[in-house]
């Protein structure tokens, strides 16, 4: 047992480990039960951004949100609307120095001011920028019925069957959009059977609520938070996994919690201060674990990101099991070839949904 825990917890541990290990117990005691049979999967799907895109088109991807900088931001945030037009002018117009990476390390990474006014205007900022990313992420437009039924046949051929110790198909995402949710709660038949297992125990905010149990499972682990996950309210420390509740629109807590940020890691080249806690370490622990121990490894519109090196050699040194890489870019088109040069024939051109229509 201690050799498995050791497995599992290698990578992204933080420094206070007696909480992290009080936060986790339940998690030791669930493993304790498991051979390694039950607890690995035999194949993994990894997603990004691309693949949302591709079910949902108002969903947007890196290249989407820059386009929204600065003149696409709404008057409900003033601040960081005013700030990225005076940075703007500051460049000349220049607009290759302003996108949406370099904005949030800007505003993320801050930690020294001159005074108390300047602390207080970088905490609006940086509400807002955080708002500003749910708000443009966040879907409120239904999947049409066709792209519905290839994701929920897709989802079909994924479900496990946590009861009788079978789980064969995990899902790794990098986004934390609500699509593959959403999904499954919108098909009466498949939500009264299926339930999502983000790989920890998130309790809903409404603890009194009764939830039907289910018998089957889609196995999903998001690397960069939720948009249905918050920190508990009063919370000490919002990225402990104990503070963390799921909040759904349906829910009787969801007004109270809707003006606040959910929990997710923004597209920053400096993500250290989301990864504190017991909630990204462990996260990221089981997925290194499940990693190592697939046979198959594919990938969604995946586009492996040359900014951001931590993804990069977490994945590559799995290789030699990935199968698929699937990207939607024109034949020709630079990020296509650089990933070609990369990872060889594995990569194929097409749109997610469309690989998936065929798999």
């Amino acid at each position: 047992m201690v050799e498995k825990w050791t497995e599992i917890q290698k990578i992204r541990m933080g420094a206070n480990s007696l909480n992290f290990l009080k936060s986790i117990s339940n998690e030791l005691i669930y493993i304790r039960g498991m051979d390694i049979a039950s607890s690995t999967y035999r194949r993994i799907f990894v997603l990004g951004s691309g693949f949302s895109k591709s079910f949902c088109p108002q969903m947007p991807t890196l290249r989407d949100l820059n386009e929204l900088i600065p003149f696409g931001i709404s008057d409900e945030f003033p601040h960081l609307r005013d700030y990225c037009r005076r940075f703007l002018e500051l460049c000349n117009n220049q607009a290759e120095y302003l996108n949406i990476e370099t904005l949030s390390t800007s505003i993320l990474s801050a930690q020294i001011f001159p005074g108390v006014r300047e602390s207080l205007y970088h905490s609006s900022l940086r509400f807002e920028l955080l708002r500003f990313i749910a708000g443009a992420i966040r879907h409120d437009h239904a999947v049409d019925s066709q792209s519905a039924a290839i994701l929920r046949k897709f989802l079909t051929g994924c479900v496990n069957c946590p009861n009788e110790g079978v789980r064969d198909t995990l899902l790794l995402s990098f986004n934390y959009d609500t699509l593959i949710e959403d999904v499954i709660t919108d098909d009466a038949k498949m939500n009264a059977r299926v339930a999502v297992d983000y790989g920890v125990r998130i309790d809903p905010a409404d603890r009194s609520a009764v939830r039907a149990p289910r018998t089957h499972s889609v196995d999903l682990i998001k690397l960069h938070g939720s948009l249905n996950w918050y920190p508990v309210k009063g919370a000490s420390d919002p990225l402990d996994l104990k503070n963390v509740c799921q909040v759904e629109p349906c829910d009787r807590s969801f007004p109270i919690y809707r003006e606040d940020t959910p929990i997710y890691i923004p597209m920053a080249h400096t993500k250290e201060s989301f990864l504190r806690g017991s909630l990204f370490n462990l996260l990221w622990s089981k997925a290194d674990y499940y990693l190592k121990n697939a046979q198959e490894i594919f990938f969604l519109g995946y586009g492996f990101p040359k900014s951001d090196m931590n993804n990069l050699e977490f994945l590559l040194r799995h290789r030699d099991r990935f199968k698929k890489v699937v990207v939607f870019e024109r034949e020709g088109h630079p990020n296509l070839e650089r990933l070609r040069e990369l990872l060889g024939e594995i990569v194929v051109s097409c749109d997610a949904k469309e690989f998936l229509a065929k798999f």
